[in-house]
């Protein structure tokens, strides 16, 4: 029995922050809704090893770089006799 009350304590501890990250998450999106994303950029891998364009004010992503973006990431420009 004391192994059931423990695991429902934990369940509701769960349950707590899953509803708090919810919250969290809708006012993140209408910070990022707001935003104007007039900005800087940067470019950053997302969680799939994909490379994105992200909002350096929100962090929102923005979609995908352009070649010449990907390669300044990557640190591929002429200047470094790359290319």
């Amino acid at each position: 029995m004391e192994q059931t009350d423990e695991s429902d304590i934990l369940r509701s501890q769960i349950d707590k922050i899953e509803k708090e990250v919810k919250v969290l998450e809708k006012e993140k999106e209408a910070i990022q809704t707001e935003c104007k994303h007039k900005g800087e950029t940067y470019v950053a891998f997302d969680e799939t090893n994909s490379m994105k364009k992200y909002c350096s004010t929100c962090r929102r992503e923005l979609g995908y770089p352009s070649k010449e973006e990907q390669d300044k990431f990557l640190g591929n420009t002429k200047e470094n006799g790359n290319s």
